[in-house]
C-alpha cells in the first residue's frame, strides 16, 4: 500500500512549528512520517531519544530490547514509569511512546539485537539509533548497518560526559574509529562509575536531532560530537573513511555477522599487559618521575591547557589525534590525561586500535592529580 502523498489537518496542525522550520515543511513532514528508524536499547538514551523521534512525527519505530524495567532505571530512563516496574522495556517504552503519537506503528523486537537476527532485522528500516550500553552490541549494530548500507546514529555515557556519532554509509563508520573490540572490563560501566540522568537527557535528545538531519537529508559527512556537561562543552570530531577500516576499508575483512566476533573476550596482545589500559595518579606520578619518562599526552582544548596544566605534558587536543599521530611515538611508553578521564579513555582505546600498545589512560585526569598529587594545580 503507497504511502499517503500529503498530510492530514490534524498532522498539519500537530507539526505546524516545526513545519516552519527551513528545510522541513510538508515534504519533511512526510519525509519524518515515512521513515522506519530502529531504536536498539530503551534505556538511558533510547528514552529520549525515543520520545522526541515519536514527538517530531515519526511514526514508524521499532524498539529492540531484552530487559524488564527496574527501580534503577527510573532516575534516567524518563520513558518509564513506577507503573511499568516489572514490563518490559519495549512494551513499557511502548506505551509511552503511544500517548505523544497515537497513530505511530511501533514494532517490539524483545529479543534485542544479536548475531543470529542482525542483518535481517536491521534490514527492514532506513535508520538504527544505537542507544545500548555495551561493547558487543555497539560492534554488532555498526557492523550490521555497514553491511545493510544503513545509517547509524551512535550515542553514549560514562559519568557526565558522552558521544553522539554519525556514520554515514560510505562516510566512514564506528570502525574507522575503533577497529577492535575493547575488552568489557576495560571501561567501568554506568552502574559501577555512576551517570547523571541529565546527561543521558541531553545525548539523547542530540541522537534524536541528528536522526531528524539525517532522514531530511541535512547530513552528508560522519562526525563524532563529544559533550562534557560538566565542563559545559561540547566538540565535533570530523571523521573520514578510513581505507584500512575493517568493515568499509578497500580490503574490508568483515563480510558477515559471525557470532564469535561480538563476544565479551579482551583485544589486548601479551605486549599490552606491561601497560595497563589505566594508571592512577599516584601511579603516573611515579612513572614520570622515573630516569626514563613516558610521554604526557595532555587531549584537552587549548584554553584549558592555559588554565592549568601538568609540567611536561604535551597537548595535543582529542579531535586532533588522528591527525596528528606522526607525532606520538609506538616504542615509548604513553600515557593520555584530560580533566576527567573520559576523553582520554576514548583517546587510549583510539590509539590501541592503531597498534599503540604501551599508551594508558590516567584515570581521573588532571583533577584528580590536582586532589591526589598537586594542589598546586588549579582546578575548575
Amino acid at each position: 500500500m503507497p504511502a499517503n502523498p500529503h498530510l492530514s489537518d490534524h498532522e498539519r496542525a500537530l507539526y505546524d512549528r516545526q513545519m516552519r522550520l527551513p528545510g522541513v515543511g510538508e515534504a519533511g513532514q512526510i519525509r519524518l512520517r515515512d521513515a522506519k528508524v530502529l531504536i536498539l536499547g530503551a534505556g538511558g538514551l533510547g528514552s529520549p531519544a525515543g520520545l522526541y523521534l515519536a514527538a517530531a512525527g515519526i511514526s514508524q519505530l521499532g524498539i529492540a530490547d531484552p530487559d524488564k524495567v527496574e527501580i534503577s532505571n527510573l532516575h534516567r530512563q524518563i520513558i518509564h514509569g513506577f507503573d511499568t516496574l516489572g514490563l518490559p522495556k519495549t512494551v513499557s517504552a511502548a506505551e509511552a511512546l503511544s500517548e505523544i503519537n497515537p497513530g505511530a506503528r511501533i514494532a517490539l523486537h524483545p529479543e534485542g539485537l544479536k548475531p543470529e537476527n542482525a542483518a535481517e532485522l536491521i534490514s527492514r528500516y532506513d535508520l538504527v539509533l544505537d542507544c545500548t550500553d555495551n561493547f558487543a552490541t555497539r560492534f554488532l549494530a555498526a557492523d550490521a548497518c555497514v553491511l545493510a548500507g544503513r545509517p547509524l546514529i551512535h550515542g553514549s555515557v560514562l559519568r557526565g560526559e558522552g558521544q553522539v556519532g554519525v556514520f554515514l554509509p560510505g562516510r566512514g563508520c564506528y570502525r574507522c574509529l575503533y577497529p577492535v573490540m575493547p575488552d568489557a572490563a576495560s571501561v567501568p560501566t554506568c552502574a559501577e562509575a555512576g551517570v547523571f540522568g541529565a546527561t543521558c537527557g541531553i545525548v539523547g535528545s542530540w541522537m534524536a536531532a541528528e536522526a531528524i538531519a539525517v532522514i531530511l537529508g541535512q547530513r552528508t559527512d560522519s562526525k563524532m560530537l563529544v559533550i562534557d556537561t560538566q565542563v559545559g562543552t561540547s566538540r565535533v570530531l570530523k571523521l573520514t573513511a578510513d581505507p584500512a577500516c575493517p568493515a568499509c576499508g578497500v580490503a574490508a575483512v568483515i563480510k558477515d555477522l559471525i557470532p564469535a566476533r561480538y563476544t565479551a573476550t579482551t583485544c589486548a596482545t601479551p605486549s599490552m599487559s606491561e601497560h595497563p589500559i589505566e594508571v592512577t595518579v599516584e601511579e603516573a606520578r611515579r612513572q614520570l618521575a622515573t630516569t626514563t619518562p613516558p610521554l604526557l599526552i595532555d587531549v584537552r582544548e587549548a584554553d584549558e591547557f592555559a588554565l592549568c596544566h601538568i609540567e611536561g605534558a604535551r597537548l595535543i587536543p582529542m579531535n586532533s589525534i588522528p591527525t596528528r599521530l606522526a607525532e606520538i611515538p609506538q616504542d615509548v611508553p604513553v600515557l593520555i590525561h584530560c580533566h576527567h578521564g573520559g576523553r582520554s579513555m576514548k583517546v587510549t582505546h583510539f590509539l590501541r586500535s592503531k597498534g599503540y600498545t604501551q599508551v594508558s589512560n590516567v584515570k581521573g585526569g588532571i583533577d584528580a592529580w590536582s586532589l591526589k598529587v598537586d594542589p598546586k594545580v588549579p582546578r575548575y
